[in-house]
């Protein structure tokens, strides 16, 4: 079902067809440039974002300016359980702010206002003018089974914020077909916009197009040409004005995944030859949304390529990655020591992770589960929303957006920082174990004191049990030889100690259940040794 989420997802960007090569190249001709393009490794660090901005649902078309403002759009779902019918859910697609602070890590995350973030569309793709007071992006309907229609929208802002949103023009949005995914520049003192769509007279799928937008009227788009657009999928433009190259994806262009990122110099209806930007921002699998920083060097991309970060088997759906150039060291550069395994263990315990109310298995009685940490993570960040509204309930005005902001800063910072750490982790204790290592590890349980003690005792149990099973099927189940205690080297104690002692403010379940102190019980804390 996880592809059906990517499936739809790509309904954003581009119908899902194979269509024959634009380079007009034997079988292997092709086959030759693209093994010299997977060989060919630039010096070039790329990450992905933590799981404060990816979570197990998509992400994609992230932008950092220059005041470390750092935008990007998020699609998830409504979903309340964890199983297939997911799927039949309610899906949204919001555009989100944070900033990137000086020592690498975001800030709590917002939504752009509501006038902006409409329930009624998927509010996707954006882009800025320089000075951030123009938003053009899209805004997407269902039309079929699975299928999307986008159009460009546009809003300015004023002292009094952002003014509700206008649809570009029919020579923009042609009706019945999409327009989407703009890019926004300034020259010769009028605007260029550049756009994706599968509107008439292109070249075959998505084509990239541009229109010169003056006093506010814009132009009748022009196709960008038969060296970008292709039989294809031409899709995500980003133009650098500094270097005046344009960079967008292609599954058309030849390429080593299904997409790839190209590059190209000129402008308007002007390009020089195409040229694929290589391995790391490559991969096998879908790479697209590619934007450069201020210092044109390091920048941002999306992809659904494997990584670390959400313990995830398949490639469901899209994360953001940042790139940034590698530093060459020379021989005569005194190294630096490696920490040991031992040391980067130590470097992220004690590690803390936050359940929601009465999880896993409600109203149970058990000492066990079967559900394992990651699922339940994954389900507390799905519903947060719910936690922040209703936190707020019976209150207003300043208390509310006191009480609301607590509760949003915990669940998206916390909560997040929690599962980056317990990955960081299962990946040390791997490496450990491997090189012959031993590990002793205590993991405590609490709860809520909303229930009797022996309830709370149960509780505590399965949320241990929880993160027992997470690391017992973690990574094709590597650790679970140790586990099972067919291998030497891992010790894990259990320390199931029920309620944290305290009393809530009010009994109504805005403090209970959905208030900040009622989500910092809900835990179990890992050490190291026997506590």
């Amino acid at each position: 079902m996880k592809r059906l989420l990517f499936i739809i997802l790509l309904g954003l960007l581009l119908p899902l067809a194979g269509l024959a090569q634009h380079v007009r190249l034997t079988e292997s001709q092709k086959e030759e440039q693209r093994e010299f393009i997977r060989k060919d490794t630039l010096l070039v660090k790329v990450e992905a974002l933590p799981t404060i901005i990816n979570s197990h649902f998509s992400e994609y078309a992230g932008r950092l300016y220059p005041d470390s403002a750092f935008f990007f759009t998020s699609m998830r779902s409504d979903m309340k359980e964890d199983n297939d019918h997911y799927f039949e859910t309610s899906w949204y697609c919001n555009i989100y702010e944070t900033h990137l602070q000086p020592n690498g890590d975001y800030s709590v995350i917002t939504p752009l206002p509501s006038i902006i973030n409409s329930r009624k569309y998927f509010n996707s793709n954006f882009c800025f003018n320089e000075q951030r007071d123009w938003l053009v992006f899209s805004r997407c309907n269902r039309v079929g089974d699975g299928e999307l229609r986008c159009y460009l929208w546009e809003t300015r802002r004023n002292k009094k914020g952002w003014m509700k949103p206008a649809k570009l023009p029919s020579s923009i949005n042609v009706e019945g077909f999409s327009s989407m995914q703009p890019c926004l520049l300034t020259a010769d003192g009028h605007s260029i916009l550049y756009f994706v769509s599968n509107r008439p007279n292109g070249y075959g799928g998505l084509d990239i197009w541009y229109s010169i937008c003056k006093d506010g009227k814009y132009n009748p788009p022009v196709n960008l040409g038969g060296r970008i657009n292709t039989e294809g999928n031409e899709i995500t433009p980003f133009y650098d004005t500094k270097t005046g190259t344009l960079y967008f994806s292609s599954d058309e262009h030849l390429g080593i995944g299904d997409y790839d990122i190209f590059y190209s110099t000129g402008a308007l209806g002007q390009w020089e030859e195409v040229s694929n930007m290589g391995v790391p921002y490559n991969s096998e699998y879908n790479d697209f949304y590619f934007s450069l920083n201020e210092d044109g060097m390091s920048g941002y991309f999306s992809s659904n390529r494997p990584h670390d970060n959400l313990s995830l088997e398949d490639t469901c759906c899209n994360d953001i990655f940042h790139f940034e150039p590698v530093e060459q060291h020379h021989s005569e550069e005194i190294p630096v020591d490696t920490p040991s395994t031992q040391e980067k263990i130590a470097s992220v315990l004690p590690i803390t992770l936050y359940f929601q109310n009465d999880e896993p298995d409600p109203k149970s009685l058990s000492d066990t589960t079967l559900t394992d940490y990651e699922q339940l993570y994954r389900r507390y960040l799905a519903v947060h929303d719910l936690y922040v509204s209703e936190s707020g309930q019976g209150l207003s005005g300043d208390s509310l957006a006191a009480v609301q902001q607590g509760v949003y800063a915990f669940l998206r910072d916390s909560v997040a920082t929690g599962h980056d750490r317990l990955i960081l982790l299962k990946r040390y204790i791997k490496e450990a174990l491997q090189n012959g290592e031993t590990v002793e590890l205590t993991i405590s349980g609490y709860a809520s004191p909303l229930h009797n003690s022996d309830y709370n005792k149960h509780l505590s149990s399965r949320r241990i049990v929880s993160l027992l099973n997470y690391l017992y099927k973690a990574d094709n189940f590597a650790l679970a030889p140790y586990l099972d205690g067919d291998r030497p080297g891992l010790t894990i104690h259990t320390d199931p100690q029920g309620a944290v002692q305290h009393t809530f403010a009010s009994e109504e379940a805005r403090e209970t259940v959905y208030g900040l102190q009622a989500a910092k019980d809900r835990k179990i804390v890992i050490t190291a040794g026997k506590n």
